[in-house]
């Protein structure tokens, strides 16, 4: 799950180490949203099976799913992404804040995966102590 964002940050760092130059590709988790996808739907899968944050990770991945297809419907329903309308205007900056906040549902679900996590061997520790 962490992968679509620590990724962009491993390989600024690998091409700051080679070149001397930090490079950060900040649509990297956007092109790795399959992988999001996947760890997502297992999380929320599990999360239904053990009746724990269910609200937030089922929000979180909607709203993750939305503001990416929004973003890209939106660039190219502009014409940004064919390159048809200039680069730098309100819908740039549309666009760009509706991929910061895919991001920020990423870590969202990232962080109530980390909970859900704690709740299960809270929960199993307990388990084991009451035999």
């Amino acid at each position: 799950m962490w992968i679509p964002v620590i990724a962009p940050a491993f390989f600024s760092i690998v091409a700051l180490i080679q070149m001397g130059r930090f490079l950060f590709d900040f649509l990297m988790p956007a092109e790795l949203f399959l992988v999001f996808l996947v760890g997502a739907i297992l999380l929320l899968f599990v999360s239904i099976r053990t009746k724990h944050y269910v609200k937030q990770i089922g929000f979180g991945l909607l709203l993750a799913v939305i503001l990416l297809f929004g973003g890209q419907g939106i660039a190219v329903i502009s014409g940004l992404a064919s390159g048809e309308r200039e680069f730098g205007d309100w819908v740039t900056v549309l666009v760009m804040v509706m991929i910061l906040l895919y991001i920020f549902a990423i870590i969202e679900i990232e962080i109530f995966g980390f909970y859900l996590l704690r709740k299960m061997n809270s929960n199993s520790s307990a388990d084991t102590e009451r035999k």
